[in-house]
């Protein structure tokens, strides 16, 4: 029965730690709930619900005396622990997302670097007179620009296919 009583006011993870002395034929009892793997400083300031009494008087209101006081400090306990794992979950979507970020800049950066050493490569291809291979740069750094770099990239494009028409047309 004792045992029946005492589950009932707990839950899973819930540990209530009894510690009983006998001394002159009366009995002290300490009642000391804990959450197991709570972390939070604040379960440090509970303090332990004591009963003194002989045996007989413990055995007739030892549940009625420390029911509600142990649900309460198990209730309080389970919510910090609740707390707390709503905390983890947090710290490790913001993490998550910190490293999708820099997952991202690097790839961007990645692109950035392709697209800047396709262009040079592009510019030099013009300046040799190689126009085809250069227009063939200028097309894979298009795939590579971003933002205002599509507009320049089109308009290198549109000039070395310019500068590879010119020359190529004959009218008879």
């Amino acid at each position: 029965m004792f045992f029946n009583k005492l589950s009932q006011m707990m839950t899973s993870g819930t540990i209530v730690n009894l510690n009983v002395h006998s001394q002159n034929g009366m009995m002290t009892v300490s009642v000391f709930p804990k959450v197991k793997g709570l972390k939070d400083e604040a379960k440090n300031h509970l303090q332990p619900i004591i009963l003194k009494g002989t045996a007989e008087e413990l055995d007739a209101g030892f549940f009625d005396t420390v029911g509600q006081p142990v649900q309460k400090a198990l209730g309080l306990l389970s919510g910090m622990k609740t707390f707390e794992e709503a905390l983890a979950r947090v710290e490790a979507e913001k993490q998550e997302t910190k490293e999708q970020k820099r997952v991202a800049d690097k790839q961007a950066d990645e692109r950035k670097a392709k697209y800047e050493k396709l262009i040079a490569r592009a510019e030099t291809q013009e300046k040799e007179g190689k126009n085809d291979e250069a227009l063939q740069s200028l097309r894979e750094a298009r795939t590579m620009a971003d933002g205002e770099n599509i507009a320049k990239t089109d308009a290198l494009i549109e000039t070395v296919k310019a500068k590879c028409l010119q020359g190529s047309i004959s009218i008879f």
